[in-house]
């Protein structure tokens, strides 16, 4: 039982570690959907593992291909992730500030690309009309984070790729949100790493055996 708990606990608790110290750092942080969703896939592997994983595993192709099922299986795992992403609505995914206080520099970062661009406050959408999109901001619940989705459907790699590099240089100059949260992330991420180690360090050959019974059923 501790064998599958440390399964789950190591990338669920680096992925609240990382989100943690992002928000401790007190700098905002801006990324893309994919790469979001992709370590987000990353931080639940260990719950698809112990889960779906036991329930569907192929118990025939592993007898007959032994731990080698195990590269092939990550395989679909990933290309399950990418297929995710690539029908996922194109969206920036930004850290440490929330919708309201994102608006302004997301302006700004959209008139560096569209002069005209205009901000509606009470919509909290934003339109640049030479280029013919329009923009939404999309706030998380924990309010110190937001999404920038297009509401056009048609996929502008150039357009995201300006955009992500304006925004990224207007909210460096932007405080982030209070600490609090990231600090409540960091320890979750903190005390699941500190007792798999634990775990680890008391029960090396346990751990070991089960790891070993796992991979060659």
């Amino acid at each position: 039982m501790e064998f599958y708990a440390l399964i789950v606990a190591l990338p669920l608790g680096a992925y609240l570690l990382m989100l943690g110290l992002i928000r401790l750092r007190r700098r905002v942080l801006v990324t893309t959907g994919g790469r979001d969703t992709f370590a987000l896939a990353l931080a639940i592997s260990g719950l698809v593992a112990v889960g779906p994983g036991e329930l569907f595993f192929p118990a025939t192709a592993a007898t007959a291909l032994g731990t080698a099922v195990w590269p092939l299986l990550a395989m679909l795992y990933l290309l399950t992730v990418a297929l995710v992403v690539l029908y996922q609505r194109p969206r920036l995914v930004v850290y440490g500030l929330g919708d309201a206080p994102l608006a302004a520099p997301l302006l700004r970062a959209c008139r560096s690309i569209d002069a005209a661009s205009r901000l509606d406050e009470r919509s909290g959408t934003i339109s640049l009309p030479t280029v013919g999109l329009h923009l939404r901001l999309v706030r998380h619940r924990s309010g110190d984070s937001a999404d920038v989705e297009l509401f056009e459907t048609d996929l502008r790699p150039d357009f995201w790729r300006s955009l992500l590099t304006e925004l990224r240089r207007e909210v460096a100059r932007e405080p982030a949100a209070s600490v609090g949260l990231g600090l409540v992330w960091a320890t979750l991420g903190a005390i699941l790493l500190g007792w798999a180690a634990t775990q680890t360090a008391l029960r090396p050959t346990e751990i070991a055996e089960g790891f070993r019974a796992w991979l060659s059923r």
